[in-house]
């Protein structure tokens, strides 16, 4: 093995990091320090591991990190995972690409490379798809295992949900992942073992083969406080210790709401922003301004009889459209049966396509977590939930949702025009997809290197400049994967 020449820090573990240090490392030239707040992933208990379980973390029976979210009707909690794997080990498992024309979108703002045609060549190499193998959109050895949930696996709702939505004419498709049958009513495709268990990126990817490797250095339960920048170059990071740690490079992959947290509390930022607390801007960027989400209104259902079913909460899932395809409904539940012998779930609708941009700001003290605004949801909102509504009213009469005897917790008439404002007054959640708060194109180029800094860059779902549509967890895998190939392609230099 070569002698490393070259140290690069990754700041956080997570869904994106944990690809890239198993990616820098592959290089015996580069010497790579993975730092990561929470716990290893030998920590994972069932409650991460049994797919079934997930809404555990989103209750707060899992330790995750909940940060608030101002909304126009309140405050929601947004759920990311503090631990090697970050939120792919609480997310619903659900594997999804987005689409063509939201890639080819970013190519048109001018940032070459991250078209279609460009990424999904990415895509294909991170998966092994179990149900439809090597093709011209699906790969066959990747590290992430990928397959859709069985009938016999699937809950009871869920299952309602589906064949409810048959019973309404609706188009099935085979695979949610293939752009060419959207939109349509399909299977979620998740990444899972052969045993059915979760498989996050820091399992998949940080394997023991890859723990091996000795220029490898992946440090838990070390939190970092701030960078290290000199003359307008990154020379490392100070942990919450006062430990120093130097580096040649360092690429901070903490998450849309921590990594730009960790930017301006640096002096990388909104200049205003940072005079107002009392922080000297390195270079002034609007670092944190244009967070987008997939929000929504989240209707709360209860059936009757137990839960059923083996599989994660990302089962059955309509994506449908009112112009193009935009809308996204599924059922999942958010508690286990109750003592009455009942179960809840909810019917979530969310807008795949938002203009609009919230933001993240510093909290008022040096340790605080970041302030949050939420995206407002377009003008035309109401309009495009009503086709949703009027819909899911519609299920709501079938045989199958009968079946398990479904009724409304706070019943809502969802055939009426004011139904989607009561809604987002009432049940609006987040989708957990924040993205864009340090984007390409104006806190970093097109390479992820932040604009008027050396020696640094951003890997996560940060630098997406516009949200894809659909879930946005593969999302980050491509953006690790590729900024990874772009490092080891430009050298040590």
């Amino acid at each position: 093995m070569k002698s490393a020449s070259k140290h690069i820090v990754v700041v956080g573990g997570g869904t994106a990091g944990s690809v890239l240090a198993a990616r820098l490392s592959e290089d015996p030239g580069l010497n790579v320090t993975v730092l990561e707040i929470g716990a290893d992933d030998d920590a994972y208990g069932d409650g991460i591991l049994d797919p079934a379980r997930a809404p555990e973390a989103w209750l707060g029976m899992q330790p995750v990190a909940a940060t608030p979210m101002l909304n126009g009707s309140g405050v929601i909690p947004m759920i990311q995972g503090r631990m090697l794997g970050g939120t792919s080990a609480v997310n619903g498992l659900a594997t999804l690409r987005g689409l063509p024309e939201d890639y080819d979108g970013w190519a048109a703002a001018g940032l070459s490379g991250w078209g279609w045609d460009d990424v999904v060549d990415t895509f294909i190499a991170a998966e092994t798809d179990q149900d439809f193998g090597p093709s011209s959109i699906h790969g066959d050895r990747g590290p992430l295992p990928v397959r859709r949930w069985r009938r016999e696996e699937m809950g009871r709702a869920q299952l309602a949900f589906y064949d409810g939505m048959v019973e309404l004419g609706t188009r099935t498709v085979d695979d949610i992942n293939d752009p060419r049958q959207l939109p349509g009513l399909g299977i979620f495709p998740v990444t899972i073992d052969g045993g059915a268990n979760r498989v996050t990126t820091s399992r998949a990817y940080l394997t023991s083969q890859v723990r091996a490797r000795k220029n490898l250095t992946i440090r838990t339960q070390t939190e970092v406080k701030t960078l290290i920048v000199d003359k307008r170059r990154a020379r490392g990071v100070v942990l919450s210790t006062g430990e120093a740690v130097e580096a040649d490079e360092v690429v901070i992959a903490a998450g849309a709401l921590w990594t730009p947290n960790l930017l301006m509390r640096s002096g990388i930022g909104p200049g205003d922003h940072l005079a107002d607390h009392g922080i000297s801007a390195i270079v002034d960027l609007p670092v944190g301004k244009t967070m987008s989400d997939h929000i929504g209104p989240g209707l709360r259902y209860r059936h009757t009889g137990p839960r059923g079913g083996t599989a994660g909460p990302a089962q059955s899932l309509l994506i449908g459209a009112s112009n193009g395809v935009e809308i996204d409904y599924h059922a999942f539940p958010i508690a286990p049966s109750s003592r009455s012998g009942s179960s809840k779930f909810v019917i979530a609708v969310f807008l795949l396509r938002s203009s609009g941009l919230g933001s993240v700001r510093l909290g008022e003290k040096p340790g605080d977590g970041p302030i949050v605004t939420a995206p407002p949801l377009p003008h035309d909102a109401n309009e495009r939930l009503h086709h949703a509504f009027k819909r899911i009213a519609a299920w709501e009469t079938s045989a199958a949702a009968k079946s398990i005897g479904c009724t409304p917790i706070e019943p809502l008439d969802l055939n009426t025009r004011d139904a989607p404002a009561i809604a987002r007054e009432r049940y609006t959640i987040s989708y957990g997809h924040m993205v864009g708060t340090c984007p390409m194109g104006t806190v970093l180029d097109a390479d992820c290197r932040v604009l008027g800094v050396e020696g640094l860059r951003v890997a996560d779902a940060s630098v997406m400049p516009t949200i894809p549509s659909g879930n946005t967890y593969l999302g980050c895998v491509m953006v690790a994967e590729r900024i990874a190939r772009k490092m080891l392609a430009q050298g040590r230099g």
